[in-house]
């Protein structure tokens, strides 16, 4: 694990740690509102999160920062989201979708596949 990884996963730590889980970022997630699962709701991905569980989330938000604008703790929950993006990064661990648009980017020209 590098210096940046471990630094960033404090940070995290730092922006969830006033999180209450009232659950009232929820109403404004567009993510949730579709899906309607815990885990991709805002509360669902802070309790994930702070579990240190990255790879399985993060790339679930669409980073819109609505969870932000209900929040009563002011949670900056898309930022630490950034961040656990970032340790993955660091740590080289990269998800079978972002490998298949990689592949796709490098082979069309653009993340679909599509000529």
């Amino acid at each position: 694990m590098s210096i940046e990884s471990e630094n960033a996963k404090t940070e995290i730590e730092e922006i969830l740690n006033n999180c209450i889980h009232c659950g009232l970022c929820k109403s404004n997630c567009p993510i949730f509102k579709v899906v309607k699962e815990e885990k991709v709701s805002p509360r669902g991905q802070v309790l994930i999160l702070q579990d240190k569980i990255f790879d399985r989330i993060v790339y679930l938000c669409n980073m819109c920062r609505a969870c932000e604008e209900k929040c009563p703790r002011n949670i900056k929950l898309c930022e630490a989201i950034r961040k656990a993006r970032q340790v993955l990064i660091e740590e080289n661990k990269i998800t079978k979708a972002s490998k298949e648009m990689l592949n796709n980017l490098k082979k069309y020209g653009n993340i679909f596949g599509k000529e």
